[in-house]
């Protein structure tokens, strides 16, 4: 109990109150009841009945994404914490201009550290909303594409995001989550393109680089990580984290690479 209240007198005050950030319980117990649903209460509800045909809602669903998504992207890459380190161009002005970056602490509405710390929470939300790939599939009874891929990236990313706007809205890591909502919008766009029917569906030649690029996504995230943790730059953002972030980061890489593995290259196997 004495580590606990340690650790969360080092949380960021400036989102106390905040939903669902005043314990870690809500978002464990959320996260445990979405494993439930979608490998057990899910199936077992849907056995017996008819699939729904739900096409609208996911086109809605799939705009909504990409909508949240472009938001998240812009607003990361233009609000990104500045710091006292490295300095590397980027296409956008102001822009994630360091290679390390601190966590900025002002409290002032306007101010890009209190920005960052609201568009972090909405990218902790969107993790939960992100549930929704699963529970579609649910309702359609496509229980095979329930894959542990998906089931295991789903549960921890709320966790990790919990974590990261409780304790660091901001900063080193806030990279990651910023290309996380670009990927998201191709592969939103890919997603509703693709629920409109065989004759667009034929276009949609580039689906296997949609994985492609999330293991490339994760592979930037993991080496800016190490940068932090072997020292390389020193901004003032915890080792620490960076170093569970890079943990995250490797994990996921290899669960999208097995499933690269088992989904294209035998594909291709075969038909050579």
């Amino acid at each position: 109990m004495d580590v606990y209240n340690r650790l969360w007198e080092l949380r960021d005050k400036r989102v106390d109150g905040w939903p669902l950030m005043e314990s870690f319980q809500p978002t464990l117990y959320i996260c445990i009841g979405y494993v439930l649903v979608a490998k057990a209460l899910g199936p077992f509800y849907m056995k017996n009945r008819n699939a729904y045909e739900l096409y609208g809602w996911i086109r809605l669903y799939n705009i909504i994404q990409v909508l949240a998504s472009l938001y998240m992207f812009l607003g990361l890459m233009n609000n990104g914490a500045s710091c006292d380190s490295l300095e590397l161009p980027f296409w956008l002005p102001g822009a994630f201009p360091k290679l390390c970056q601190n966590v900025e602490t002002s409290s002032d509405p306007n101010s890009p550290g209190m920005k960052m710390a609201v568009l972090c929470w909405w990218c902790y939300l969107s993790k939960i909303l992100d549930f929704m790939d699963t529970f579609f599939f649910i309702f359609k009874k496509k229980f095979t594409h329930i894959s542990y891929l998906q089931v295991i990236h789903h549960a921890i990313m709320p966790l990790f995001g919990w974590a990261l706007v409780r304790f660091l809205p901001g900063g080193q890591e806030t990279f990651g989550g910023a290309i996380n909502a670009l990927v998201h919008v191709f592969m939103y766009s890919y997603y509703f393109l693709s629920s409109l029917g065989p004759r667009v569906q034929r276009l949609l030649w580039w689906k296997k680089y949609l994985t492609q690029i999330q293991m490339l996504q994760f592979t930037a995230v993991f080496f800016k990580c190490l940068t932090n943790i072997f020292g390389l730059v020193d901004c003032g953002y915890p080792w620490q984290f960076s170093l569970l972030t890079a943990s995250i980061m490797a994990i996921l890489f290899a669960l999208f690479f097995n499933f690269y593995l088992e989904n294209y290259r035998q594909k291709t196997m075969k038909q050579g």
